[in-house]
């Protein structure tokens, strides 16, 4: 078993140590958005496709989160905490037909990461230097309070108007997750795959009662819908980020 100063480190550009798997605490409030699916292939790089919801249909995850912690205080590497907004294409690798359910069958589900601003000159380096995340500067505020999550972005790659995402936070208490999840994202060129462990309490709903606002620029660029699907929220979630894997086709 490796412990926790057994573990690889890496060192960011700006100064900043970080160990893998990198341990994560946050709070998230998320959507999923119907999305045309053309222009969800248009903005995927090669070896992925966009997840069909239906002919013609595919959809997006749009996720506010704010870090409670980001690195490992046993090892003292990490960064500050900080707040992210995370815009995810559910796609497959390796599908052999574009039929929704079908689609599935003998390929790779993951999300595409297709925009990550963050609020911090470190995180922006954690996220590009070590798994090549599209992140950017920009001003975001996610806050988790009785009501539910509020995320709200303000500039950076889609700055014609501020983002806007309220989920409300569930009457049912959430329930404990447990899962393995893949993102791709691609890296000097290259396809990279990385999987994340998450755990906690996390409620997934209709998306009843959802507030979102979106800038024109980014719902043409993904042809996106503006009433959500569905919701996702979880104000104690746990997570294990490992080092991403390079994809040679």
């Amino acid at each position: 078993m490796t412990t926790a100063d057994e573990r690889p480190r890496s060192q960011l550009s700006t100064g900043h140590e970080v160990s893998l798997p990198l341990e994560l605490s946050f709070a998230m409030g998320g959507a999923t958005v119907p999305a045309r699916r053309g222009r969800l292939e248009a903005a995927l790089p090669d070896g992925l496709s966009a997840l069909a919801l239906a002919p013609g249909v595919g959809c997006v995850t749009l996720v506010g989160i704010q870090y409670h912690r980001v690195g490992d205080d046993r090892d003292g590497t990490g960064l500050e905490p900080y707040d992210e907004f995370a815009v995810i294409v559910p796609a497959v690798r390796g599908g052999r037909t574009t039929r929704p359910l079908a689609q599935l069958a003998g390929s790779d589900l993951g999300g595409y990461v297709h925009w990550l601003p963050v609020t911090t000159a470190p995180s922006v380096a954690l996220g590009r230097e070590i798994w090549g995340y599209p992140k950017e500067l920009a001003a975001i505020t996610v806050t988790d309070g009785p009501d539910g999550i509020r995320t709200v972005v303000d500039g950076g790659r889609y700055g014609d108007a501020p983002i806007r995402l309220e989920v409300v936070r569930p009457r049912l208490e959430p329930r404990a997750r447990d899962w393995t999840l893949t993102s791709y994202t691609t890296k000097d060129g290259t396809l990279v795959r990385t999987t994340a462990r998450i755990r906690g309490d996390v409620a997934i709903g209709s998306g009843l009662g959802t507030r979102l606002s979106i800038p024109s620029a980014l719902a043409r660029e993904l042809g996106l819908w503006r009433r959500p699907l569905a919701r996702l929220y979880g104000s104690d979630v746990r997570a294990r980020l490992f080092e991403g894997e390079r994809l040679v086709e």
